[in-house]
């Protein structure tokens, strides 16, 4: 258990006798009484061991016990104070109580009067230490509650963020397999290479919107040639898409994979007939593969300076490419 606290009292009377009076009535062992016989030494003693409650004289030698109250309050808190006077008229006593002492008494002093008051104003200071301990540990947990929370708040906010975003990428994926799994639905009734080349362009316009095609076959010299054109409205002459296809096929032979190609970026590639076609054009080439290291023919969708080709493009493209061949094959 801890030990009891110990309050100061400092007591400032210019004449000894009541000093050691005042001493003597309000010892205890839970008060510690200081004095001092001026002003002057009532305020240094101060500075250095802070009274709890200051008893002083109205009148003392080197200045007023008011002048004492005032210079302690103006370096610290507001220290309460017992005013005590023999000689004070009423202007002194009016000015006296405008320091709101504890009390104002007069000579001869009513002792025990003073050490209840004295310990009153002490009980008080000690309700009021654990009213504000009580208070900041309150304020304390506040703020450590408030903290937690907006953590926690923050943790849901990105946990439903995460799962906002894996819902998203889900329902992307499951509408792609579903789109996927119609497309080879397609394929099951395409009697011809028309009729594949034809679903797989639907397939892009439904998903991304207006699109132009071409589609090679390789013929039964192992030569790739053009099958298939496609356009919204309508499709490009057969010499533009011929043309178009020539630095395609040489990209897909030197490596067979779906690939975004920027035609106006590599428009030396493309014949000079046609380059002043290939401002904003982006293609996407689609190998077909019926199996590894065997292409069987291309796909070259392009876009005319609309909304480029994407990665969800890519991606669609790579998931069909194989049934697209497979396709193709069986009609040969």
């Amino acid at each position: 258990m801890s030990n009891p606290k110990v309050a100061s009292v400092l007591v400032v009377d210019d004449e000894p006798e009541i000093c050691q009076l005042l001493v003597d009535a309000l010892s205890a062992a839970d008060l510690h009484v200081r004095t001092a016989a001026s002003g002057k030494e009532a305020i240094d003693l101060a500075r250095t061991h802070r009274p709890d409650i200051l008893v002083t004289d109205l009148l003392l030698g080197d200045c007023t016990g008011l002048d004492v109250i005032d210079s302690l309050r103006r370096g610290s808190a507001d220290i309460p104070a017992v005013v005590i006077t023999g000689k004070g008229g009423p202007a002194a006593m009016s000015e006296a109580s405008r320091r709101h002492p504890v009390e104002l008494m007069t000579k001869p002093i009513n002792l025990q009067r003073l050490r209840e008051a004295i310990r009153e104003e002490l009980s008080r200071q000690a309700r009021r230490r654990c009213w504000v301990g009580r208070h900041q540990r309150l304020r304390h947990l506040a703020r450590t509650v408030n903290k937690e929370r907006k953590t926690i708040h923050r943790h849901l906010n990105t946990t439903c963020a995460d799962l906002t975003a894996a819902y998203r990428t889900l329902s992307m994926q499951l509408s792609v397999q579903q789109i996927v799994l119609g497309y080879q639905n397609d394929l099951i009734s395409a009697k011809t290479d028309d009729d594949v080349f034809r679903s797989f362009f639907r397939l892009f316009v439904r998903k991304s919107g207006q699109v132009h095609g071409v589609a090679l076959v390789c013929d039964a010299e192992a030569k790739l040639r053009v099958v298939g054109r496609f356009g919204v409205p309508q499709p490009d002459n057969l010499r533009f898409c011929e043309a178009l296809s020539r630095p395609v096929i040489d990209a897909l032979l030197a490596n067979p994979t779906c690939a975004l190609i920027d035609a106006q970026q590599k428009a030396e590639q493309f014949d000079k007939s046609i380059r002043r076609y290939l401002t904003g054009l982006s293609i996407l080439a689609v190998p077909l593969m019926p199996a590894p290291g065997e292409m069987i023919g291309l796909v070259a969708l392009y876009r005319k300076g609309e909304q480029p080709f994407t990665d969800d493009d890519m991606a669609l493209a790579e998931m069909i490419s194989h049934p697209t061949a497979a396709a193709i094959r069986r009609n040969d």
